[in-house]
């Protein structure tokens, strides 16, 4: 089995190179000022179920300021960005907790609705915790764009943690929730879905675990997280798919959250459909897109060997932000690396749904988010990367469908990495795409297309051929934001202006 496996993992990484190879090779001869875009109005591939962002751990701060109204406004109303996942983060507690090591008065440090009560001497779930985080919820859920809300815990509470703390074990890399406690996990988890369903909160999914692989605690301790071995994933998703059946609850897990594509996601997702209880209440398989900028080959292979292996798996990449963040909130290039990060994991991975870490970050100027804040976020900047976003979310709703396109465009080079990449104990080089102009295209559901242009090169003009179409292009660029810059008819030619992102919408 575990030969089977590699032999299709090797198979799939090699394919994709050839076909990044070949497809260079066929466009070193075509001028880069020649450019056709065709779309297929025949087939389409994967369905877009939605794009969202995380509220950690903003949203227990925005919830109490000022100029709350505006953070719901700009991210979850048509008139914002129109997102329709919200991520909400089940705090672990480390606010409350004794012995915690982080500041309870940084953002990264959360309550928990289970709080321990000194008179009984047990936890006992306090509904009125994590008062302005719900109350962010609420408003953003008052504009009526949100149709998914994602449950995810960074940690289990503190109290079922082997170090007594949420911030990871005393030892990196060893597993921090205590082995009597999978079961209360997964109890406390749903527990509090019941609470928000209740609520009328559109509870869709269940996200216990966040970027298992990576060794949270030790030394640095800088925010809540647990490091996690596959069996032990398993193990979770076990207590989790029992507890979900016994209560009979109407929500699906999303696993596992690996930090980054790669060998990790493959095998832990192989690991996951070897137990039929964990796949009859999976409804995500979820990934994140870290450290994997231009690594073509990765990406391919990734999304190939999921969706060959497990053709009805939801892909969902839950987080990704620039690591590390090299540009400043009003930075096009943040912008620009963001919109073709959406576009590779939509054309490349295969993805059902994208989510951005996080909608706002404690910092006005350096921000790996769509806005920036105060500590208090009395003050907010609307970053560059906000508008990358809404290049997709306000053109894209869910329910369209990704579909293939024709463009000829020599502004790409393939180069070798100085890294390699490890499998089964042998060493195969890695080669990185630079494609300065990056294209995703969509149908959507009321029959329109939308194209999206990310262009890191120069000026360009793109004849687009859509003849019983009406045509608009919006672009963003250092001096615009998702501003129109071109109306027509039919056949037409459309300026792409350099470092800049253009979306194309056909009309019937």
């Amino acid at each position: 089995m575990e030969r089977t496996t590699f032999i299709k993992k090797l198979i799939f990484r090699i394919s994709a190179l050839l076909f990044a190879m070949s497809t260079i090779v066929g466009w070193f001869n075509i001028k880069p000022d020649c450019i056709m875009l065709k779309l297929d109005t025949i087939c389409t591939e994967q369905e877009i179920t939605g794009w969202g962002t995380s509220a950690a751990w903003w949203a227990q701060m925005a919830g109490k300021s000022e100029k709350a109204e505006d953070y719901a406004k700009l991210l979850y109303s048509e008139e914002g960005l129109g997102l329709n996942v919200y991520r909400y983060n089940v705090g672990a507690g480390e606010k409350e907790n004794p012995d915690s090591r982080l500041d309870r008065n940084s953002w990264r440090s959360t309550e928990s609705f289970l709080v321990y009560n000194s008179e009984t001497g047990e936890y006992e779930y306090d509904w009125n915790q994590d008062a302005a985080a719900q109350k962010m919820l609420d408003m953003c859920l008052s504009y009526g764009c949100i149709d998914t809300v994602v449950l995810f815990a960074n940690s289990p509470h503190y109290s079922m943690c082997v170090s007594g703390q949420a911030s990871g074990g005393l030892t990196p890399a060893t597993s921090n929730l205590k082995k009597d406690c999978y079961d209360d996990f997964a109890e406390y988890m749903l527990d509090i879905a019941e609470y928000f369903i209740g609520k009328g909160v559109p509870v869709k999914y269940i996200s216990p675990i966040n970027e298992p692989q990576w060794d949270w605690g030790g030394d640095w301790v800088g925010q809540e997280g647990c490091h996690y071995e596959i069996d032990e994933v398993i193990e979770v998703g076990k207590a989790f798919a029992a507890e979900i059946k016994e209560r009979g609850l109407d929500v699906k897990l999303s696993l596992a959250e690996s930090g980054q594509v790669g060998d990790h996601a493959m095998d832990c997702i192989d690991k996951i459909y070897e137990n039929q209880d964990i796949v009859d209440v999976l409804g995500t398989y979820s990934y994140h897109s870290y450290w994997t900028d231009n690594n073509f080959t990765l990406k391919k292979a990734y999304g190939e060997y999921i969706h060959r292996n497990y053709r009805d798996v939801e892909l969902e990449m839950s987080e990704w932000c620039e690591l590390p963040c090299e540009h400043t909130t009003d930075d096009i290039e943040g912008a620009l690396i963001m919109a073709r990060t959406i576009s590779e994991d939509v054309t490349l991975t295969g993805v059902n749904s994208w989510s951005s870490w996080v909608g706002v970050n404690e910092d006005m100027t350096y921000a790996d988010s769509m806005i920036g804040a105060t500590y208090d976020c009395n003050e907010y900047q609307i970053a560059k990367r906000y508008y990358a976003m809404a290049h997709f979310s306000k053109f894209v709703p869910a329910g369209s469908n990704a579909v293939n396109f024709d463009i000829s465009i020599a502004d790409i080079t393939a180069e070798k990495a100085w890294w390699t990449e490890e499998i089964d104990g042998k060493e195969y080089p890695v080669y990185l795409i630079e494609n300065n102009m990056n294209v995703s295209a969509f149908k959507t559901p009321d029959g329109d297309y939308v194209a999206v242009i990310v262009n890191q090169g120069e000026e360009k003009d793109v004849t687009v051929c859509m003849p019983f179409f009406d045509v608009t292009a919006y672009t963003t660029d250092a001096e615009r934001n998702l501003e129109l810059t071109h109306e027509s008819g039919g056949i037409t030619t459309v300026n792409v202006p350099a470092d800049s992102i253009t979306t194309i919408v056909f009309t019937k």
